[in-house]
């Protein structure tokens, strides 16, 4: 079944539900719990299991073995006994969002895994992700909107974006869009659970200064919608950055671990392919802003790589010096270690705009030795022969 058709179903199910099923109180979820039969809470369970059977079939779905032990892993510790309630599902989109729905489907988009740089911020953000399972959000904010109004345009957005595909539809219900957009509230109860979580497992309590300062510039590099639309339910990203600075200043003896290495590890063989992604948002501003964090904290080993999308961000935002500044970056990136194939090409193309022949053909070749089957090989090919042509 589509979930647009699913999502339908359940509107008509839950839309008959007597206001009985919907009157005990709610109670914070404890390991292996189900709801009650013939409850509210689980018709809204039964939509999740639905969707979900269709989330296992989406291509963007990450499959990656290792990624995925190592996501699962750090969820785990945040979550201790409820680890097994869980399912983490890694999507492949560039924005940054991670998402809890009731019945345990913990989504990360690899935007997110992009812009974290160590384990305590993965921590943080997955327990802030249990904190909304834990203390049933999901079921109180359906509660308080089924008999209003809102249920009903609530459907009707779900069921007009099922054509969106399986993750979008399901990332608007279970990541802070439509019925499951928290109140402020509710994601500053989260934020404390997620905070307590990191401390409780021995990492820095700073890490979430350190991301939501980032986040934070990321934001007001945005040429439009701010703050970012993913978080405009939740409080004031500069809020959420002093409130968690506040809160690791309190700790009397906080931890240390950061778990850099390990986090590095893990992201390591996705770093060029979501870096791709990364620009296919069109939104070359915050990427400037983003990659040059990324690469003004890399290991120098991923330097180059860094480098060469920071210079293909500015290249495409062509505004003003963007140009220039991107050609600098391509001719930096190819002395630096980890630089792709392409830094060679597109070096090339600008020593070859420039009027420098010479060298325009040596970092041609370079590009197609390091990318034999490049599938422009045959375009590159026939600039070096009509360079070696007319020198």
């Amino acid at each position: 079944m589509r979930l647009g058709g699913i999502f339908a179903t359940l509107a008509l199910l839950l839309a008959s539900i007597g206001s009985a099923t919907a009157a005990s109180a709610i109670t914070s979820a404890q390991p292996g719990m189900r709801p009650a039969a013939g409850s509210d809470e689980a018709e809204l369970w039964f939509a999740m299991d639905e969707a979900e059977i269709e989330l296992r079939k989406s291509p963007q779905l990450v499959r990656d073995p290792a990624l995925n032990d190592y996501v699962r892993g750090v969820a785990c510790k945040v979550s201790g006994d409820y680890c097994k309630d869980l399912r983490i599902y890694i999507i492949e989109m560039p924005w940054f969002n991670a998402s809890m729905a009731p019945n345990g489907i913990l989504i990360v988009w690899t935007g997110a895994l992009l812009r974290m740089q160590n384990e305590a911020q993965l921590a943080l953000v997955l327990g802030h992700e249990f904190g909304h399972y834990r203390e049933r959000h999901s079921l109180q904010q359906w509660r308080k909107i089924k008999n209003t109004s809102a249920f009903l345009s609530t459907f009707g957005v779900i069921t007009a974006g099922a054509g969106v595909g399986v993750v979008g539809s399901l990332a608007d219900i279970a990541g802070g869009l439509g019925m499951m957009k928290f109140g402020r509230d509710k994601e500053r109860e989260a934020d404390q659970i997620g905070f307590a979580k990191l401390v409780e497992q021995g990492y820095d309590p700073t890490a979430g200064t350190v991301l939501w300062d980032a986040m934070l510039r990321e934001e007001n590099a945005r040429d439009y919608g701010k703050p970012i639309p993913v978080f405009a339910s939740h409080p004031k990203t500069e809020e959420r950055r002093d409130d968690l600075r506040a809160a690791a200043a309190a700790i009397a003896n906080p931890g240390k671990e950061l778990g850099t290495a390990r986090y590095r590890t893990a992201m390591h063989p996705f770093l060029k392919q979501w870096l791709e992604g990364e620009l296919t948002r069109r939104m070359y501003s915050t990427s400037i802003e983003v990659i040059g964090e990324l690469r003004q904290n890399s290991e120098p080993g991923d330097r180059g790589l860094y480098t060469f999308f920071l210079g293909e961000a500015h290249r495409r935002r062509n505004k003003g010096d963007d140009r220039k500044q991107a050609d600098a970056l391509y001719a930096e990136a190819i002395t630096q270690p980890g630089a792709p194939a392409e830094a060679w090409r597109e070096n090339g193309m600008a020593l070859r705009a420039a009027g420098n022949k010479s060298a325009a053909v040596d970092a041609l070749k370079h590009y197609l030795a390091a990318a034999p089957a490049a599938d422009d090989r045959a375009f590159v090919l026939s600039y070096v022969s009509d360079m070696e042509a007319t020198p």
